[in-house]
This record gives C-alpha cells, sequence and structure tokens, in this order.
C-alpha cells in the first residue's frame, strides 16, 4: 500500500512524466442524525454522524494497446451518540476509501490497492460476500474496500475467471480466491472457491478461523426474477474439519402498481456441523431467516422502501422504513426509522432484535440524512 501511495503521489506532482495523464475531483459531504427513545440508562438519546470524501480519479497512462487508471479516495467521519459509547464505531475515524490502480489491456484488468471486491446475487442476504461490509438497509449502503491484487480475463462478452490475493499482517498469511462467470444458457452463473487463512482483518466476518470456501450463484428470470447463492464452508480445527453450509433463495416481481411497485423475497439458511466454531448468540447449529423489500418510485423525485427481516428460530424482527427525496441532481434527503421486537418473551438475546443495558444498535429509531455531491 505504502508503495502504491508512493507512485500515486509522482503522478500528481510531476505529471509531465507520464503520458496522458488527467484526473477528476469528486467528493460527496454526508451528515445524519437518528433519534433513539429507548436508547439505555447513560447514553444519548442522538446518534449523529459526519462524513466527508474526497477522492480524485482519471486515467494514468494509454496508449492504442493499453491503459492504466486510478482512484484514491480518502474519507474521514465524526460521530457522536450512543454507538460511539458502545463502542459499535468510532468517534473520529479518517482512512482511505478506494486507492488503486488498474492495468487493462484488451480482455484482461489488474487491479491492485484498496478496492471493492464484491460479487453474488444475493440481494439482502450474501452468503458470497466474503469481503462485504455493507448494511444493506441503511441508507446508501456501501462496502468498505480491502487492500488486495485482484485480475480479471473475459473470455467473451459474457464469460470471465478472477483471482484475487488478500494480504493479512498475521505470519504474512494470504487469502487467495477464484472465480468463474459466465451466462449458461439464460441465467447468470458463478463458482467460486477461497482460501481463508486464520488472519487479523478483524473487520471480516469468521477472520480468525483457517477455511476452505467452495460457492456458487446462480439468477435467472422467468415472469419472476429467481436466483439462489451458497457457500459451503470446510473448517480447519484441532485435526478435525467440520462443515457450514449457508444458502439463500430469493425472487422478486414488478406489479403495474403506480409507477411501479416492486416487491423482493429472499430465505437464507444456515446450518454446521457440532464441531464448527460457534458465533451464534444462542448456540443454534441451524438458522432460518427472511426478508422482504417493497419499494416504489413516486414521481421523479420519490422513492420509498420498506425492508423487513424475520429470524424463525426466535422470533425476532426488525421493520425498516425509507424515503428518499431528491432536492437537486447533487443534493438527497433521507428520512428513515426503524423498529424492532420479537414474537417470543425472551428480549434479550435475538438475532434482529434485542433489549440490553448496552446500546447494541437494534433498538427503534427515526433520522434524518441529507447526501451532497460535488
Amino acid at each position: 500500500m505504502i508503495r502504491f501511495l508512493r507512485l500515486l503521489v509522482v503522478y500528481f506532482f510531476f505529471p509531465q512524466l507520464v503520458f496522458g495523464f488527467d484526473g477528476t475531483l469528486e467528493g460527496r459531504v454526508k451528515l445524519g442524525s437518528t433519534y433513539v427513545p429507548t436508547s439505555p440508562s447513560g447514553f444519548k438519546a442522538f446518534d449523529s454522524e459526519a462524513e466527508l470524501r474526497l477522492g480524485f480519479l482519471g486515467n494514468a497512462l494509454k496508449n492504442d494497446m493499453w491503459q492504466v487508471d486510478y482512484e484514491l479516495t480518502a474519507e474521514a467521519s465524526q460521530v457522536d451518540g450512543p454507538s460511539e459509547q458502545a463502542s459499535l464505531r468510532r468517534e473520529t475515524d479518517i482512512d482511505f476509501y478506494r486507492a488503486w490502480l488498474r492495468f487493462e489491456s484488451g480482455s484482461l484488468k489488474l487491479r491492485g490497492g484498496r478496492q471493492k471486491i464484491l460479487f453474488g446475487s444475493g440481494y439482502i442476504f450474501r452468503p458470497l460476500g466474503f469481503f462485504d461490509t455493507r448494511n444493506v438497509t441503511g441508507v446508501l449502503p456501501e462496502t468498505q474496500g480491502i487492500d488486495g491484487i485482484r485480475s480479471t480475463y473475459y473470455y467473451d462478452n459474457t464469460s470471465s475467471v478472477e483471482g484475487w490475493v488478500v494480504p493479512a499482517k498475521l505470519n504474512e498469511r494470504m487469502i487467495t480466491g477464484f472465480r468463474w462467470e459466465a451466462m449458461v444458457g439464460e441465467h447468470e452463473s458463478g463458482l467460486v472457491a477461497q482460501y481463508h487463512p486464520a488472519t487479523d482483518l478483524n473487520d471480516l466476518p469468521q477472520f480468525g478461523q483457517e477455511l476452505f470456501q467452495l460457492g456458487y450463484h446462480i439468477k435467472g428470470e422467468y415472469h419472476v426474477g429467481y436466483w439462489s447463492e451458497g457457500r459451503l464452508d470446510l473448517e480447519r480445527i484441532r485435526g478435525k474439519h467440520p462443515l457450514r453450509f449457508d444458502a439463500v433463495f430469493g425472487s422478486d416481481y414488478t406489479f403495474n402498481v403506480g409507477d411501479g411497485l416492486h416487491f423482493l423475497l429472499e430465505y437464507f439458511l444456515s446450518t454446521r456441523e457440532p464441531q464448527y466454531t460457534q458465533s451464534d448468540i444462542k448456540g443454534n447449529r441451524t438458522i432460518h431467516q427472511f426478508g422482504f423489500l417493497l419499494d416504489q418510485p413516486v414521481g421523479a423525485d420519490i422513492l420509498w422502501k420498506l425492508f423487513s427481516l424475520f429470524d424463525f428460530r426466535d422470533g425476532s424482527f426488525q421493520v425498516i422504513p425509507q424515503v428518499e427525496y431528491t432536492l437537486t441532481s447533487q443534493i438527497f434527503l433521507y428520512f428513515s426509522g426503524s423498529w424492532g421486537g420479537t414474537l417470543k418473551t425472551d428480549r434479550t438475546a435475538g438475532r434482529f432484535f434485542k433489549e440490553t443495558g448496552v446500546f447494541n444498535g437494534t433498538e427503534p429509531n427515526i433520522g434524518l440524512t441529507v447526501l451532497a455531491y460535488f
């Protein structure tokens, strides 16, 4: 990463040395505050954030056969409220959001640096989201970048093979993966394999486990859209190799109501053998969850969404409404909220909702966010 940043400094301050160098400045400001009426005792009632993102992106080198482009985007955020008090978010965070160079020649792309590595067909649940840190029900869900090298080769218009290496500081270990994607008949299809050693990348799920991971995804449409995505994890632990399997099955349809009423439904299954490392808060080896989304544009300026998440085993749920209002072509206003509960008597350890003496992020809330691009 340090060498990469030094190279970008050379590009910015000595552009006369590189033929075809150009770049543009882009950024955004995000301001938001959420009121938590049932915030636990000792925790603030308002959870607020301010975020500035500023980036350069463009072309560094180019000729008739190949080109090199780049992105260098920094992000600074300041948080105040119960999520910071409970250490769910840092009070001040300044880091690179994206910082990569990409070499492209014909059907080959090679990108190194902090980048997004995200694929799969699931919408709410993402078994193949190895590096996904998004909150899909949040305002503008985005995944943080991961430092790594990724190569992609397109061997026809709809088919590609891809490989990646993500380093960890722990004993110079590396996550390595391979993916194939193509159209099979009328279905978008893909296969993936990854070796995941125990790492110190603690922003990632299962970062402390050694895993061999295999996965698939498929997506198609016949009157309604449908998809499936799944992953099999083989854990290496104390000389044994227990299994875990995660899968999602989804479908969606747009009804001819108003400007189009979109309905999406997903079912998520997770099951594991007894010897597999237990991470569930209730110790269950099998989990069944459902998620659905309703969304609809109202004219050209308004888009409303309604998420609902339900856990079949513990009865916990979340209902999450959102409204996006377009003020100008670059300024957007978001009204959002959430309401959680449980259909069972245990309210202290639900997967989607729990009542505790410490703020945990599942409390009911209502919020306002302004997003301005420049």
